[in-house]
C-alpha cells in the first residue's frame, strides 16, 4: 500500500511540474524539466511503463532541446529494453544517431553498450562485437571522471557476458573478480554496478557447478536489491532465476519452483516475453523432474503461449535490427562516397541481410518445433501411439533437418558426445520416464544442442537413438542369456524400457528386419545346428 501511495504521489507530482513547465518562463523549464527527466529514471527497473508513459508526455514539448531530446530518448530506450520490446529500443537507439553531436562521451558510450546488449540477446553476435569495438574505454587516472569508470566496468560486462557463452569460466571470473577489487567507490555511487557484477559471478560460478558460492553470489545480489529505495525487478528476476538453477541442480526442485513462481509474477509486471517464455521454460522443467504432471501442463500450456509471443517479438526485433544495420551502414557508405553509382551493390547487401534473417528464423522454427514435439509426446499420447504413428515421420524430420544445423562450439560437442557414450554404457536407456527434455537435463544442456548432436553423428533422431540402444541391449541378452529365450515377448519389452509388447514388436522389426518371435527361433535353430554338428 505504502509502495502504491508513493508511487501515486510521484506519478502526480511529475505530471504537476511537468505541466507547471510549460507555463512558467523559458528560462526555469531547462531546470525543471531536466529535474523530471532524472526522476523517470527511477522506473526503469521497477514500472518500465510507466517510465516510458512519463517520457513520451516529456517528448510532446514543444520547448524541448536536442540535449533534452537525447536524454529523453535515452530513458525511452532503456525502459522499452527493460520491458522486452527490442524493436522499439533499437530503433529509438538508432535514431541517437541524428542527436550525437548534443550527447556526452558518456552517453554515447551508454548508446553503444544498450545497442551491444540487445543485439547480443537477439544473437546477433557479430553485430555486438563490432559496437564493443565502438565503445570508447579510458585508461583509469587519477583525475579520470567517475562517468568513466562506470562506463568501463558497463563495457567490461558486457564482455563476460561473451566469454561466459564461450565459456571461458576462469578467465571471466577472473576479470570479474579483479574489477570488482580495484574500486570500490564506484559501487557506492552506482549500486546497480555492484548488484549486476554480483549476479553475473554468480552465473560463471553456475556454469562451473560450484553450487555453494552461486548461491551465494544470488542470495548477496537478493540483499543488494532488497535494500534499494526502488526495487530493481530486472535484476531480481534474473536473481531468482539464477538460484532457481542452482536449487535444480541439487534437486531441490520444490524450492526451484517457488523462486520461479516469484520471477515469473514480476516479469509479468514489467512485460518482458523473453523473460517469461525463460522462467516458464524451467518452470516446466522443475515439475517433470518431481513428476507433478498436472503443474506440468499448466507451467507447459503457459509456456507454449509465451512461445509464440516472444518468437514474434524476436523475429520483428531482428528484421528492425537487420533494417536498422542496414540503413545506417547505407547511409555511411552513401556520405562517403557521395551518392555515387554502388547503389545497386547496396541494395543486394540489402536484400541479402533479409535473406540470412529469413533463413535464421527458419532454422529457429525448425528446431523449436522438434523441441516442443518432444515435450507434447511425454504427456499427450503414449508411446505406444507415437511409435505406431510416427516412426515414418522421424525419418522425413531426419532428412529435412540435416541442412539446417545449427552452430556448436566444438567443445560443448565433444563434451555432450562423451556424456552420450557414458550414458550408452550404462542402462539409463531402459527407463520408461527417458526423453530428450530429461536427458538435456541430466546433460546439463539443452534440447537444442543435444539434439543436433544425435541427428549430425548417429544420423537417428531422439527416439530412433534410444529405440536402437534398448533392440541392441535385448539383442544382446537373447544371444548371451539362455533364459532370455523362453521369456514372453512382453517380458522383454518391459525390461528393455518399452511401454507395452506392441510397440516393442514394432521397433523391434524396424530395425532387425524379423519380428521377436522369428529372432529367437532363429537362435533356437543356430543353437540346435551347432550341437548336431
Amino acid at each position: 500500500m505504502k509502495c502504491n501511495l508513493l508511487k501515486k504521489n510521484f506519478q502526480n507530482l511529475a505530471l504537476s511540474i511537468f505541466g507547471l513547465s510549460s507555463l512558467i518562463g523559458n528560462a526555469q523549464i531547462p531546470i525543471e524539466r531536466q529535474s523530471i527527466i532524472t526522476a523517470t529514471e527511477m522506473f526503469l527497473f521497477s514500472d518500465p511503463n510507466e517510465a516510458i508513459r512519463i517520457a513520451i508526455q516529456l517528448s510532446k514539448n514543444q520547448n524541448n532541446s536536442n540535449i533534452d531530446k537525447a536524454k529523453i530518448n535515452l530513458i525511452l530506450a532503456k525502459s522499452y529494453k527493460v520491458k522486452g520490446d527490442y524493436s522499439n529500443a533499437l530503433r529509438i537507439l538508432y535514431e541517437e544517431n541524428k542527436f550525437e553531436f548534443y550527447l556526452t562521451d558518456f552517453e554515447k558510450n551508454e548508446v553503444l553498450l544498450n545497442k551491444i546488449e540487445i543485439l547480443s540477446d537477439l544473437s546477433l553476435k557479430a553485430e555486438s562485437k563490432k559496437l564493443l569495438k565502438l565503445v570508447s574505454i579510458k585508461v583509469p587516472g587519477p583525475k579520470t571522471p567517475i562517468s568513466n569508470s562506470y562506463i568501463n566496468k558497463l563495457f567490461l560486462l558486457e564482455k563476460t557476458k561473451l566469454l561466459l557463452n564461450e565459456r571461458k569460466i576462469e578467465q571471466g571470473i577472473q576479470l570479474l573478480k579483479e574489477e570488482q577489487n580495484k574500486s570500490t567507490e564506484i559501487f557506492k555511487i552506482y549500486p546497480e554496478l555492484k548488484l549486476w557484477f554480483t549476479i553475473k559471478l554468480g552465473d560463471f560460478y553456475l556454469e562451473k557447478k560450484n553450487f555453494v558460492v552461486a548461491n551465494e553470489y544470488y542470495v548477496k545480489a537478493l540483499n543488494i536489491i532488497a535494500n534499494q529505495k526502488k526495487e530493481n525487478l530486472y535484476a531480481k528476476i534474473y536473481a531468482l532465476s539464477g538460484l532457481a538453477d542452482v536449487f535444480f541442480y541439487q534437486k531441490q526442485n520444490n524450492k526451484a519452483t517457488d523462486l520461479l513462481n516469484l520471477a515469473i509474477v514480476y516479469s509479468k509486471k514489467i512485460q518482458n516475453v523473453f523473460l517469461q517464455e525463460k522462467i516458464l521454460q524451467k518452470q516446466s522443467m522443475n515439475y517433470l523432474a518431481l513428476n507433478n504432471i498436472t503443474e506440468y501442463k499448466f507451467s507447459h500450456a503457459n509456456y507454449i503461449q509465451v512461445l509464440s509471443q516472444s518468437e514474434t517479438a524476436e523475429q520483428e526485433a531482428v528484421n528492425t535490427a537487420y533494417n536498422l544495420i542496414a540503413n545506417e551502414k547505407n547511409e555511411k557508405y552513401l556520405e562517403y562516397k557521395n551518392k555515387n553509382d554502388f547503389t545497386i551493390k547496396n541494395i543486394g547487401l540489402f536484400f541479402l541481410i533479409v535473406f540470412v534473417a529469413f533463413i535464421y528464423f527458419w532454422q529457429r522454427a525448425v528446431v523449436k518445433a522438434k523441441n516442443l514435439k518432444e515435450l507434447f509426446n511425454f504427456l499427450q499420447i503414449t508411446k505406444n501411439n507415437w511409435i505406431a504413428n510416427n516412426s515414418d515421420k522421424g525419418k522425413e524430420s531426419e532428412t529435412k533437418q540435416e541442412s539446417k544445423k545449427i552452430i556448436i562450439l566444438k567443445e560443448t560437442e565433444d563434451l555432450i558426445l562423451q556424456k552420450l557414450k557414458r550414458f550408452e554404457n550404462s542402462k539409463k536407456f531402459l527407463s520408461k520416464d527417458i526423453s530428450l527434455a530429461v536427458l538435456a537435463g541430466q546433460f546439463d544442456t539443452n534440447t537444442k544442442y543435444l539434439s543436433e548432436i544425435i541427428n549430425s553423428h548417429y544420423q537417428i533422431n531422439f527416439n530412433s537413438y534410444i529405440n536402437n540402444l534398448r533392440i541392441n541391449y535385448i539383442i544382446e541378452k537373447l544371444k548371451t542369456d539362455p533364459n532370455y529365450k523362453n521369456y514372453k515377448i512382453s517380458y522383454l519389452a518391459e525390461s528393455s524400457g518399452f511401454s507395452s509388447h506392441s510397440s516393442f514388436a514394432t521397433v523391434f522389426k524396424s530395425i532387425t528386419g524379423i519380428s521377436p518371435v522369428k529372432f529367437i527361433d532363429f537362435l533356437m535353430n543356430e543353437k540346435n545346428n551347432s550341437l548336431e554338428v
